[in-house]
């Protein structure tokens, strides 16, 4: 479908402006993780979510860039059939029941397979029982009295449709837009975010999420603040899912956020650092008012005894831009002391290959944790958990080096012995 095919309404030109402030956050995002990896971002290839595939291209820039030049204008002349199918695919599942009866306490909107596990009870006491389920995002582990709103139980065929040529508009538009110059590849979940935010739209709130400064965070603070003068009483809380990297050795997030959240009312988070994070890097100055409600809750993980003796145990905490440092630590430690070790990939990112072959027991479940002495992060979201269960954290940079992270080596030493009293060396 052609943009030329239909003329586009304020409306729409304003749900296009919307996707692509979002996008932006999406670039710079990007880019950051790009020079974290030691790398010039404005060198290797403009490819969205490079900590996927960061590892395996860090040695050929070049072959990143040609990826990029060669996949662009495929991706702009296809990317249309693609939002097409996508959205015949919804069509033969659209719902004929009646739309749901909406509950004055508001709206959880899962807008990931990890909002269940961060919403519930022992966080938010006094949380909605309504949830917005996504097709491509299905949830479990939803409270016996929680009540799913199917997305596509809020659309009819003109919604449907509509979705169809904004996704086409802003693919569109975003290749002729200042500033986003070759990041083209990033309107992969165009579609998606339009069928989401026609949905979210119809929500009369309040509206609860769980994501930060990315698209999907800009897109619920868009769909709130469009209607902030019509319905005052449409609020949005933010609740904290993750790091914003407060125990790091350079607290904050270390990169600029383009656009930063209009329409947040409340912060749901970890402790007042970590509010002030919020407001000092992803709210607006609007927001980060005295108007701005704050509470706060510890998160909270089950923990599971794996162990299989009562050796020390220390758990790696994974992402793709840390594994060179986390394998040469892990040999480090095997050479000095006798220890277990445990491995938790990245939840949304697959571990390494070569991560398989060393002296450590992988963690695949995103929501089995074992009982260990000690963590090695960088920083997560899992630092916090596990000190609500008073287990210490080595805590890095996410870019940290090699000769960095063994420097810690006595410091993780220290803790072991100061928990175990006596650790058998292998020396």
């Amino acid at each position: 479908m052609r943009s030329s095919t239909f003329k586009a309404s304020v409306r729409d030109l304003r749900l296009v402006v919307d996707y692509l402030r979002a996008v932006r956050n999406e670039v710079a995002v990007d880019r950051h993780i790009v020079s974290m990896a030691g790398l010039d971002a404005d060198v290797f290839g403009k490819i969205p979510r490079p900590a996927r595939w960061i590892g395996k291209m860090r040695r050929f820039p070049a072959l990143s860039r040609l990826i990029q030049h060669i996949s662009l204008p495929l991706w702009y002349v296809l990317a249309p059939a693609l939002y097409g199918r996508q959205l015949r695919q919804i069509r033969a599942s659209l719902s004929t029941t009646m739309p749901p009866n909406f509950d004055a306490a508001g709206q959880i909107l899962g807008l990931s397979s990890r909002s269940a596990d961060i919403v519930h009870a022992r966080h938010l006491p006094d949380m909605p029982r309504q949830w917005l389920e996504l097709p491509w995002a299905p949830l479990s582990g939803l409270p016996a009295e929680a009540e799913v709103i199917p997305a596509i139980t809020l659309l009819d065929e003109v919604d449907i449709a509509r979705s169809l040529k904004l996704a086409t508009l802003a693919h569109r538009a975003l290749q002729r837009r200042r500033g986003l110059h070759g990041w083209g590849l990033q309107t992969y979940t165009a579609w998606r975010w339009f069928f989401a935010r026609l949905a979210i739209d119809k929500l009369p709130g309040p509206l609860l999420t769980t994501e930060h400064f990315d698209r999907w965070a800009v897109l619920v603070d868009g769909s709130v603040w469009s209607t902030r003068h019509q319905q005052p009483s449409r609020r949005l809380t933010v609740m904290q899912h993750g790091s914003v990297n407060i125990d790091g050795p350079d607290s904050g997030l270390g990169v600029q956020i383009p656009t930063r959240l209009r329409a947040v009312d409340r912060l749901h988070v970890y402790s007042f650092a970590d509010a002030n994070i919020f407001k000092q890097e992803i709210l607006s100055p609007r927001c980060a008012t005295e108007k701005l409600v704050q509470t706060y809750y510890r998160p909270i993980i089950l923990l599971t005894d794996i162990a299989k003796s009562a050796r020390p145990s220390i758990l790696f905490v994974g992402h793709p831009l840390c594994e060179a440092a986390h394998s040469a630590l892990v040999i480090a430690l095997q050479q000095v002391a006798d220890v277990q070790f445990f491995y938790k990939p990245h939840p949304t990112i697959c571990a390494g290959k070569q991560l398989a072959g060393l002296p450590w027991t992988m963690i695949h479940d995103r929501l089995v944790f074992p009982r260990v002495d000690l963590i090695v992060s960088y920083p997560s979201t899992m630092v916090a958990e596990y000190a609500s269960h008073d287990v210490p954290a080595v805590v890095h940079n996410m870019n940290v080096s090699i000769p960095e992270i063994l420097e810690r080596l006595p410091e993780i030493i220290q803790i072991i012995r100061s928990r175990h009293f006596v650790v058998a060396t292998n020396t």
